[in-house]
Parts: C-alpha cells; structure tokens; sequence
C-alpha cells in the first residue's frame, strides 16, 4: 500500500516535470511575459497527459513511455494555450494594478538603507600626545 502510494507519487511527479518543460522553454523564449499564468496549465497538461495512457488501458512497460511522451506534449499544448489567452485577453494589463512596480522597490530600498557611514565616536577625553 504504501509502496503504490510512492510508486503513484512519483509518476505525477515526473509527468509534472516533463509537463513544465515546454514551459520553461515558452517562458524563456517570452521573456516571462504570463508565466505564472501558464505555469498550472502547464502542470495540469502533463499529469492529465500522463494519466490518460493508463486510463485507457495501455499498462505495459511501452504504456510508461508513451504516458511520459503525453505529459510532455500535454504540458506543451496546454501552455502555449495559457500564453494566447494571456496575450488574447490583454491579463498583463489587467493584473498590471496588483504588481509592485519597481520605483515603489526602490523607495523601499532608499528608506530602509543603512547610512553609508556610521557617524563619527565623540568623546570628551583629551586627546593624548
């Protein structure tokens, strides 16, 4: 029981790896640009790429290879659909009110810096010869 757990554990997550692989490469070649969005696209694409194999039956040795093919091309499909949706629908701009823009990180950068040098000890002991 606990070795299918583990054994199961491992396919979703090799066929979630082999389902963001596409991703990366579309999110490199973009820039970033939506690749948050794609990213549970891209994970849901390659386990449900990767479970129809055994869900229609092929459970043979050829049948692991072939689920793992269907991940990754699962993971493909579906992130390059979430990346013409996101360009479709113009969400860059619609989510563009909830992002940090970089000038309010460097005014939080600029209050909270440390002064560039500490102020200078003063003492009232005379100075020795």
């Amino acid at each position: 029981m606990l070795f299918d757990a583990i054994f199961l554990t491992l396919f979703f997550l090799t066929w979630c790896l082999l389902g963001a692989l596409p991703w990366i490469v579309l999110g490199v070649r973009r820039r970033a640009y939506g690749a948050i969005w794609a990213l549970p696209f891209a994970l849901l694409g390659g386990a449900g790429g990767g479970v129809l194999v055994p869900v229609l039956g092929v459970d043979t040795g050829a049948g692991i290879g072939v689920s793992m093919a269907t991940a990754f091309v699962g993971g493909a499909l579906l992130s390059a659909l979430a990346y013409q949706v996101w360009d479709q629908y113009a969400l860059g701009r619609r989510f563009a009110p909830l992002a940090v823009r970089d000038d309010e990180v460097r005014e939080r950068r600029i209050a909270t810096a440390l002064p560039a040098d500490p102020p200078p000890a003063t003492s009232n002991d005379p100075p020795t010869p």
